[in-house]
């Protein structure tokens, strides 16, 4: 299995420096954490949250558990078992097919009222990863032969890690608008991408004959050893370098961002918001290079992960290991002399919501949100319809349903407010059709086994004001 885990490792997989989010939680008020989805939104107390104050995970894709795993003869198996058919398995696919995996934690944050609005301050740790595959990939992979040539272009892989410091500040401007912005400070902390533009797989006599048109970088606190006697880079030969604080200062990157927003009442009980997120760019510290070049190699195919009988003592980790033993002989790369800074754009997100309250209950709202991060292949967009009710004080619910280019998923967020203390739960995605516990690498795991798309947020502040409203004119 240590062939898969390196591939997984550069895979976990979407932009530079974006933000996990829970977009359920984008009218409650009783969420502190509101600001970092339009910084012109204020938290309803002074708080402070410290390690467990914004905890967020997002997992993203427009596939699933279901589109690799099979259940045949009572057992989970591959897509390459024979008793798959090609129609089965291929028609579940898309021409690009993405997974994508943002991770952010608060460490510390620190939000206060004062004279001439809301002030936050605070301190995250983000990862934010991104995988691309083609679906002429795993025609490739299952029918290797029926076709003289495959396409295996836009195929890409990237990780991006990093620490930021956000400063932000939100006020009214008149009665109905409010405007807000943040500045961000980032570290990076690793950063790594594949990315292959074009790959050609055409047979050539009884073997395949590769051709690509591709790249590789990562920051240089990671090494990528060598074939021996040449510059081919070995995967099984990924490490941390050992120089310490000297090769970490070196690989690490340096940037900043701001985002900007503003909330506006049209009429009374209407209220229109608009934001745009992580405006910015880092520039990373030496990267070591690899490159494909302009001659075409040879590939054996994916004859080892085939498992024609349903009865096979060919197991899913076996499978796994022997998928990312051939992933690694079909991309071959070679190591440059050296290593070099790399300035890169952040991944930008805009968010557009209005809210409606119902002139019969005030405290019952409906709401629309258009979010769009901008990611090139990553990208996500979606529509999110929101049914949102604060019948007293300390408690806020919300419930929504999403649209987007990864699959509709139902939603919900519940906030708890109370003096000295608040608590918030919320999920973008909420699934009841899980595996059986699957042994992946000795660890039981049940999985989503429709498209893998999980979001979750959890967030604990110690409260330390009274309720406060942004331009309320009670």
């Amino acid at each position: 299995m240590k062939r898969i885990y390196i591939i997984l490792f550069l895979a976990i997989a979407s932009g530079l420096a974006a933000s996990a989010q829970t977009n359920s939680a984008y009218f409650m008020e009783s969420y502190k954490f509101r600001h970092q989805l339009n910084p012109a939104f204020a938290s309803s107390r002074s708080y402070l949250s410290l390690g467990v104050g914004n905890v967020n995970l997002d997992l993203r894709s427009n596939m699933g558990i279901s589109t690799f795993l099979y259940p045949r003869n009572g057992q989970l198996t591959t897509f390459m078992n024979g008793a798959v058919s090609s129609d089965e398995f291929l028609g579940k696919l898309n021409r690009q097919n993405i997974l994508g995996l943002d991770i952010s934690e608060n460490l510390i944050s620190v939000g206060t009222w004062g004279k001439h609005g809301f002030t936050t301050v605070e301190l995250n740790l983000k990862s934010s990863n991104a995988l691309n595959l083609p679906r002429d990939l795993f025609d490739f992979m299952k029918n290797a032969g029926q076709k003289q040539s495959y396409d295996i272009s836009n195929l890409g892989v990237r990780t991006r890690n990093s620490l930021e410091l956000a400063i932000g500040h939100s006020h009214s401007i008149t009665e109905r608008l409010n405007i807000g912005a943040k500045v961000k400070f980032l570290v990076g902390l690793f950063n790594a991408e594949v990315k292959v533009d074009n790959m050609n797989i055409n047979m050539n006599g009884d073997q395949w004959s590769v051709n690509a048109d591709g790249s590789l970088y990562a920051t240089s606190i990671v090494d990528i050893g060598t074939k021996a006697g040449t510059n081919q880079l070995d995967f099984n030969q990924i490490s941390f370098l050992e120089n310490g604080v000297q090769d970490i200062f070196n690989g690490i990157g340096f940037g900043g961002a701001i985002d900007l927003g503003a909330t506006y009442e049209v009429i009374d009980g209407l209220t229109v918001s608009a934001a745009i997120l992580d405006l910015g760019f880092m520039s990373w510290g030496r990267t070591i290079n690899a490159y494909t070049d302009n001659t075409a190699w040879v590939f054996d195919g994916f004859d080892n992960i085939a498992v024609n009988n349903p009865e096979s003592e060919n197991t899913i980790d076996s499978q796994l290991d022997a998928m990312g033993k051939d992933l690694e002989n079909l991309l071959v790369m070679y190591k440059e002399d050296g290593s070099r800074r790399r300035l890169e754009m952040l991944t930008a997100t805009l968010n557009i919501g209005a809210e409606y309250k119902m002139p019969f209950y005030e405290k019952l709202s409906a709401g629309f949100l258009y979010s769009n991060r901008f990611a090139r292949a990553y990208s996500k967009y979606e529509g999110r319809f929101f049914v949102n009710i604060h019948p007293v004080k300390w408690f806020e619910f919300s419930t929504n349903y999403g649209i987007s280019n990864h699959g509709s998923t139902w939603g919900a967020a519940l906030g708890l407010d109370f003096p000295g203390i608040g608590i918030f739960l919320g999920t973008d995605n909420i699934f009841w059709n899980v595996t059986s516990p699957l042994n992946i690498g000795g660890i039981a795991v049940g999985l989503p086994y429709g498209k893998a798309n999980v979001n979750f947020t959890f967030g604990l502040t110690f409260n330390l004001s009274k309720l406060r409203h942004l331009g309320d004119r009670r």
